[in-house]
């Protein structure tokens, strides 16, 4: 049976939920979300509705896309097929279909995450015409002996925003850009005014989300002790699978464990005029 595809508009948020983790079932990862969690995660991201798409069979929902928007730039933040429509090339038909529609409302550059041991569907992307941006990684502390260190003091989210966007401009991936946290329930704390960490709360237990260090103050081992005592004021603490791998040194020598998850970071270049700053 031929999909028909229907914009997000027409589907509410619980509706869009349920829809993703039916269409994540049997994936290597499944996908299991509150509304309250879909609507805060993807709103933080960016959520475009207007971009996002659901396929229907007949009355039935066979596959998702949930897009999130920056400008001329798009990131595909979900993308599933259920069970009875894989392994037919129906991802590739959806995937050339939704990336046209992106271009038509004027998105220049895509991204996605894609678990790295997915071979199928990285060798899909790749066919597309996205290539490795970076190599992420997740990371997650151990309980730390003893107490004491450095002190942690509260900092504004929006002034760090400010600070740390600027300097890093779009250089870290999707959702470890300082953009990623102007909606999402966070905390800021410092390490004497130089070194600054970002730790998500959109659930229980705290997540961190960003480490950035005052270029003037690098090379000095800010880094490494800021995430030491984070580790102790936050025992367990960890990071999405979203961080460059070049950051496992940094990580490993704070006593932080990589996850056996990984993925990359891929984009693709659409054809029309370049955009400025890019």
């Amino acid at each position: 049976m031929e999909l028909t595809a229907v914009p997000a508009t027409c589907f509410s948020s619980e509706q869009l939920t349920t829809i993703l983790s039916d269409c994540f079932e049997d994936y290597l990862v499944p996908v299991s979300l509150s509304v309250e969690v879909f609507v805060q995660r993807f709103s933080a991201e960016g959520l475009s509705l207007l971009d996002s798409c659901v396929w229907l069979a007949g009355d039935t929902p066979a596959a998702i896309a949930i897009i999130t928007r920056r400008g001329d730039a798009a990131r595909l933040a979900a993308f599933a097929v259920r069970p009875a429509w894989r392994g037919k090339g129906t991802g590739r038909a959806l995937m050339v279909s939704l990336m046209a529609a992106l271009q038509a409302r004027g998105v220049r550059r895509m991204w996605l995450e894609v678990i790295r041991n997915n071979h199928a569907a990285v060798a899909l992307y790749q066919s597309l015409g996205f290539s490795v941006r970076h190599g992420l990684c997740g990371y997650l502390s151990a309980q730390p002996e003893g107490e004491g260190g450095s002190a942690l003091q509260p900092y504004d989210v929006l002034a760090l925003t400010r600070r740390a966007g600027s300097e890093i401009n779009g250089r870290l991936p999707w959702l470890m850009d300082p953009m990623t946290f102007n909606t999402l329930p966070c905390r800021a704390l410092t390490l004497n005014q130089q070194a600054f960490a970002v730790l998500a709360t959109l659930t229980a237990k705290p997540q961190l989300q960003l480490l950035w260090v005052e270029p003037a103050a690098r090379g000095r081992g800010l880094a490494r002790e800021l995430l030491i005592a984070l580790a102790r004021q936050f025992p367990g603490l960890g990071t999405l699978v979203s961080v460059p791998q070049s950051f496992t040194p940094l990580f490993s020598a704070a006593g932080y464990a990589a996850m056996a998850l990984q993925q990359y970071e891929m984009s693709v270049e659409f054809p029309g005029e370049a955009s400025a700053g890019r």
